[in-house]
């Protein structure tokens, strides 16, 4: 029989037990409204860093896409007799993003594009009213970027306009049409389905939504509650063009839910886009889900601990609250880790965009300074009286600055193959003697010049490469090229070949001023000068390294440098036998 003492010890045991438990789940809630928070903004700065990543690499796909279209106009010979077909063709398949290049003339008129079956032949903007941009860039000389609209053809994008001038004359137009999913496909942003990416620009029209939520071409604002001001407050920021993060409530079929929103801008000419990623709010539940396992796998045995031994509850709850702050302290130590590595992508993703400045800087420069000399040789070619001695010279001068420009172009269109995997590789057996006697053949007149002496240095015995003769021969000139420009009068250049294993190793060596270690493992990045100033003695616009290395690579051989200031510099490639 229970007396009246022994009820109440029972209902004084269950009150601690049940203040022990209620304690604990007041600690647990206290701790996960701290990991919440903590999971949360380590987990929206890596969303920003993505969205900066991604909205980064859309404008510089666009900005060098539309580049190779200003290349293809600026040609000194004026409008091609083909109209630009051939240009056309290898822009479209480099550049993977035009729906269609077209080339209208200075009346308005659709007269070539590629690829055919999408060219309006014959349409002619002033007879359906559709000048303005034709004619803007007329004026102004300028590119000009038009707004994404539902184009003619069915499809949403922008129209990219790049004037043609011939003399000072305005020739026409190069129009080419960028589809947006041409754009976006080439950027895989998430394999989470549950998020997704939009664009809209600074009018807030919606110009990409992956959800498909949303029609493009609308106006983001016209599908927003006046009095949801949290997304009202986002929509702002893209707008002028801010970067950030966000988050608003939206209603769903069971309820609501809270939205977190990533955004970064995207500057592309004239236009001014931002590129958003949103993910639900759950997302920071599944990050921090194993600590929620443990946490309640913790919990249940305390419970019972408290239930079956209650002189071991105090045992428990501090092993409980000491393994959950390890748990927590591993766990922002793992996304602190994480957040680093991002944010060491994004100081590499600035230094390339330093890089692309400096580029386009270089770029001008090797593009003026020849045009520049073909101009004045041309004006004082066009004067009655010109000696025929001079006359060659002069022509001389500008078929020299033709081909500087070509091999400028060509570079350009070498790198952008390379780095898009369309390089196309003829493997056969190569000889690199021949290989090697060519190369130097190529540059012997430059070492004359200099009075560098070349010496060569090839077993006879030596078994054939498994290369592609003709990229071979253009590594070799690059390489013995630089190696020339870059040695001192009275140096010397040597090339020597042996075998090495199932491989054959080639050494470019010379005497020349060697390169500092600060800068020998930046050399076969792309544009990377070691004098990147207008004023800098060698030429060159900081690719022929960077294409060497893609060719190497390409034939599965490998390129290193070993170079000493002052001293020389060695360049060892490393290619495949044949037959091996």
């Amino acid at each position: 029989m229970w007396n009246k003492k022994n009820r109440w010890s029972l209902v004084v045991f269950a009150v601690i037990v049940l203040l022990l438990i209620g304690s604990i789940f007041f600690l647990w809630m206290k701790a996960n409204v701290e990991v919440r928070s903590i999971v949360e903004e380590q987990y929206q700065t890596q969303q920003l860093i993505l969205t900066q990543y991604v909205s980064y690499s859309i404008g510089e796909l666009l900005n060098e896409r539309v580049l190779l279209l200003e290349v293809v106009a600026q040609k000194q010979q004026g409008v091609p007799e083909d109209l630009f077909m051939s240009e056309f063709e290898t822009v479209y398949e480099v550049a993977d993003i035009y729906y269609v290049l077209e080339f209208i003339d200075v009346n308005g008129t659709v007269v070539s594009g590629y690829p055919v079956e999408n060219v309006p032949l014959g349409f002619n903007l002033y007879s359906n009213n559709m000048t303005w941009a034709f004619e803007h860039v007329r004026d102004t000389g300028q590119v000009y970027i038009s707004e994404p609209v539902s184009t003619m053809e069915g499809i949403f994008g922008a129209y990219a306009w790049v004037p043609v001038f011939e003399n000072g004359q305005f020739r026409g137009s190069i129009l080419g049409i960028v589809s947006d999913e041409n754009i976006i496909k080439q950027f895989e942003t998430t394999s989470d389905s549950s998020n997704y990416v939009y664009i809209v620009n600074d009018k807030g029209m919606i110009l990409y939504d992956q959800s498909a939520t949303y029609e493009k071409g609308t106006n983001y604002l016209d599908h927003t509650d006046k009095n949801d001001t949290d997304r009202l407050h986002i929509l702002d920021a893209q707008m002028r063009g801010m970067m950030g993060n966000g988050k608003y409530w939206q209603e769903t079929p069971d309820g609501s839910e809270y939205v977190l929103v990533s955004y970064s801008p995207v500057n592309w000419y004239n236009q001014r886009w931002s590129v958003g990623l949103t993910s639900p709010g759950d997302a920071v539940d599944d990050i921090i889900l194993s600590v929620y396992v443990k946490l309640f796998t913790v919990a249940a045995v305390s419970v019972l601990f408290i239930l079956f031994v209650s002189s071991q509850v105090y045992i428990i709850l501090l092993n409980w609250n000491k393994t959950l702050e390890r748990e927590v302290e591993k766990k922002t130590r793992e996304l602190q880790e994480s957040n680093e590595s991002l944010t060491a992508v994004n100081i590499k993703l600035k230094e390339l965009d330093g890089l692309k400045n400096e580029f386009l800087s270089m770029v001008s420069h090797e593009l003026k300074t020849p045009l520049t000399a073909m101009k004045t040789s041309s004006e004082f070619l066009l004067e009655d009286r010109c000696d025929p001695a001079v006359r060659n010279q002069l022509l001389a001068l500008i078929v020299r600055n033709v081909d500087r420009q070509a091999r400028l172009v060509d570079d350009l269109l070498d790198i952008s193959r390379i780095e898009s995997n369309r390089m196309k590789f003829n493997m056969e057996p190569v000889s690199l003697q021949e290989v090697l006697d060519h190369s130097i053949e190529n540059i012997h007149r430059l070492s004359e010049s200099k009075g560098v002496a070349l010496g060569v240095d090839i077993p006879r015995s030596l078994p054939a490469v498994l290369a592609d003769r003709d990229k071979l021969i253009q590594i070799f000139v690059n390489l013995l090229n630089n190696a020339v420009k870059f040695t001192q009068r009275a140096g010397s250049v040597t090339v020597l070949a042996q075998e090495s294993g199932d491989n054959i190793e080639v050494i470019v060596s010379d005497t020349g001023i060697g390169i500092d270690p600060s800068h020998a493992e930046h050399i076969f990045d792309k544009f990377y000068q070691i004098d990147s100033t207008s004023t800098r003695t060698a030429g060159g616009c900081g690719l022929g390294l960077a294409i060497t290395k893609g060719l190497v690579e390409g034939m599965n051989g490998s390129i290193r440098v070993e170079s000493e200031p002052g001293i020389g510099s060695r360049f060892i490639v490393t290619l495949k036998k044949a037959g091996i």
